[in-house]
């Protein structure tokens, strides 16, 4: 027999009550959590010596805490549909095939698996000139795209302190593409 406060499976009903408001990446992150538990302590004998609830929170905290400094760090994002409407032209809105495909556009992907466009990345509706080619300078098997992007917005000794991003915003894209080859050169010695 369950008490009022757990369901016939043994789930307390706040559990279930948390489960049916979760959107579909905190189901996924759970998932994940879960599956990881049962792997590294498949007993749980580790996790029981844990308080369960500090546990869950710091987690939760490591999790949200970084996608606030990496927003912090990089500004706004787009998703797909942002930039569909940011490159429309005469109000049509471009398919996502042709965000997806589009090069010259910097994509990240969130650790849920969504892609996000940074907003740094576009002036006047349209990417910035020359980040196509700082793309083609430091590949992705080089170098991951977040870190990319942490690089376009940082200050660089190598550009007299400005970050590459605001080069570009004022027309320098033949300073910041060849300061973007030599630290891909660098990177790959």
């Amino acid at each position: 027999m369950t008490d009022a406060a757990t369901t016939p499976g043994g789930l307390p009903r706040a559990t279930l009550e948390a489960l049916a408001r979760a959107t579909g990446a905190q189901r996924s992150f759970v998932e994940e959590l879960l599956r990881e538990l049962v792997l590294r302590d498949p007993d749980g004998a580790a996790l029981s010596r844990v308080d369960a609830g500090a546990a869950a929170r710091g987690a939760v905290d490591h999790v949200l805490d970084a996608s606030q400094r990496w927003t912090d760090h990089l500004g706004g994002f787009y998703d797909v549909d942002g930039v569909r409407q940011l490159l429309s032209r005469s109000g049509r809105p471009v398919s996502k095939q042709a965000v997806s495909k589009r090069r010259g556009l910097l994509a990240l992907t969130t650790g849920s698996g969504r892609v996000v466009y940074p907003t740094f990345q576009f002036a006047g509706g349209s990417p910035l000139t020359g980040l196509d080619a700082v793309l083609r300078e430091v590949p992705e098997h080089l170098v991951s795209r977040w870190t990319l992007a942490s690089w376009l917005v940082s200050p660089q000794a190598d550009l007299g302190g400005a970050p590459p991003v605001q080069l570009l915003r004022e027309g320098a894209a033949d300073v910041v593409v060849p300061a973007a080859r030599d630290w891909a050169r660098a990177l790959a010695a």
